[in-house]
């Protein structure tokens, strides 16, 4: 169908049904011609006789509707846009009217009151106009040809009472926004997050903010954690307690292992600390101020479960073979304690996963399992079986979805560098408050990695009609199987891992993923090749 037959429906023999219009300048097009123009498409669709078997017709009538409803929509908007412009001219006139009502009544107050007190009244009053006066003249002008101008009443300073200056304009509602908490008796996340100020909602602070850690008083005890097996480790670790001991005047607790191994060197070293049993490591966190690892991430990941509760400064020295969390070097250790122990040093929050294993077959709550805590990742696996895993995830209670291949990583940001990396997972900031959701070899090309929120709860379950158990791991340890019907349910640890920084946390993990990863390394493009014109 040619456009012309489109535009002259005259030829239909109706002539009177043109569908063209005025626009005024203001940019809105006449209400009366539109409904007019609407009628006359009605009235043409109408007296059109329509034949099924004539396509053409058929796609000219469903054009002619198209334009009908086009025309209604544009009347629709006219109106409004009208209705609009009127409202916010009556808003400006009644306010000018109230402006000029209020200036009469304080030139009569100042008549009796004095001339000073009424000019100052005076200008008050003038200083809550909407605009001056050659403004005013151009926005009368707008609001007659239909343009309208949402601008808010400007808010000065005045002597005016409260409820005066109440009636002069409508100030925004104030409010507050806070973390919402899982239960009323929940202590965790309590504090303001944003601040509101004139409609504007700022944060009030954020938790991946860089951290600063400065001694009120100064730290009496320390705690080192060696890797075992290491003869290296075992002289820097005797020196380190002789210097500590005879140049800073501090207490030692050391492992009972560890303690031996010294006992066994030298019989000096009988005042180091040591416990015998889970209680007195349960109360560790009261005595140490400072704790100080010697090795790799594995001993970091050592040293964080031991507490289970509040965790002290870590203060990691690199002595292993590829380490993401330990920016310290042992050639200087006497340097780096000393500023440690002076303070202030930048720390970096490490997040925790609180995981705990829910067995079908527990008849009440007190036959679940005890929790544990992972700093780097939770890993469920297919195990020795040859069928891949089948497990159930959900987040909140909510269905994310069905796992099958190899396994489910639940990593933490600090372990995004570990196995959820090597299995596809992004590398995160550790500061960076989330949980990684990172499939291990999945049956399916569109299962890709999630990082969820760190207030959410996530439950992976083990269907019943599962052909094999699951096994999960923590930290890669701890390894225990997962029946049919058992559930293991994640969420954030309320006691972060503080562990000291060389810089600040992010000039570390930078460093760290160049110097363990080579990341992004390649060589340099030569600058001899072939150039932009």
């Amino acid at each position: 169908m040619s456009p012309s037959k489109l535009d002259s429906p005259a030829s239909y023999g109706n002539g009177d049904a043109s569908v063209s219009c005025s626009q005024p300048e203001n940019g809105f097009v006449d209400s009366l011609p539109l409904i007019q123009s609407e009628k006359a498409v009605q009235e043409l669709l109408q007296q059109t006789p329509v034949q099924g078997t004539d396509e053409h017709l058929i796609e000219f009538s469903e054009a002619l509707r198209t334009v009908a409803k086009a025309l209604r929509r544009a009347a629709e908007g006219k109106a409004a846009a009208q209705a609009e412009a009127a409202e916010w001219k009556r808003r400006y006139e009644l306010e000018r009217t109230r402006n000029l009502q209020m200036e009469r009544r304080e030139q009569s107050l100042g008549k009796s009151n004095g001339h000073f007190e009424a000019g100052r009244l005076e200008n008050s009053t003038n200083s809550l106009v909407l605009c001056s006066q050659s403004e005013e003249h151009s926005r009368v002008g707008s609001l007659e040809q239909g343009i309208c101008s949402h601008e808010v009443l400007r808010d000065v300073e005045s002597d005016f009472d409260s409820d005066t200056i109440h009636n002069k304009m409508m100030r925004k509602a104030s409010f507050k926004l806070s973390w919402r908490c899982k239960g009323e008796n929940s202590d965790q996340h309590k504090h303001d997050i944003v601040y509101f100020e004139r409609g504007n909602i700022t944060t009030a602070e954020r938790s991946s903010k860089q951290i600063s850690l400065k001694w009120e008083s100064q730290p009496q005890t320390v705690l080192i954690f060696t890797k075992p097996n290491s003869s290296s480790v075992r002289i820097l670790c005797a020196e380190m307690v002789r210097w500590l001991r005879e140049q800073r005047k501090v207490n030692i607790y050391v492992e009972p292992r560890v303690k031996a191994e010294l006992l066994t060197e030298s019989s000096d070293f009988n005042y180091v600390h040591t416990w015998k049993d889970d209680n007195e490591i349960l109360r560790l966190h009261t005595k140490v101020d400072i704790v100080v690892t010697l090795g790799g991430d594995g001993t970091v990941l050592w040293a964080a479960s031991v507490f289970k509760g509040p965790v002290p400064p870590i203060v990691p020295f690199s002595l292993g073979s590829l380490g993401f969390m330990t920016p310290f070097h042992s050639e200087h250790y006497r340097d780096c304690l000393d500023s440690v122990l002076k303070g202030p040093i930048s720390i970096t929050l490490r997040h925790r996963l609180q995981c705990h294993i829910i067995r079908d077959a527990a008849k009440n709550e007190y036959e679940v399992d005890e929790p544990i805590l992972v700093l780097n990742e939770v890993t469920i696996d297919r195990g020795i079986s040859s069928y891949l895993t089948n497990l159930e995830c959900y987040c909140d209670n909510s269905f994310v979805t069905c796992v099958q291949g190899d396994g489910l990583i639940l990593s933490t940001t600090s372990g995004s560098t570990a196995y959820s990396l090597a299995a596809g997972g992004s590398m995160v900031h550790p500061q960076v408050p989330g949980i990684l959701f990172t499939p291990i070899c999945p049956h399916s090309l569109s299962f890709r990695p999630l990082i969820l929120p760190e207030h959410v709860t996530v439950r992976v379950q083990v269907p019943f009609n599962s052909r094999n158990p699951a096994w999960v791991s923590f930290d890669g340890k701890d390894r225990k199987q997962l029946a049919a019907g058992d559930a293991l349910v994640c969420s954030m640890a309320t006691w972060p891992v503080p562990t000291a920084c060389q810089v600040d946390s992010t000039d570390d993990f930078l460093r760290s993923i160049h110097d363990g990863l080579h990341w992004n390394l390649r060589k340099t493009q030569s600058f001899d090749g072939p150039r932009d014109s």
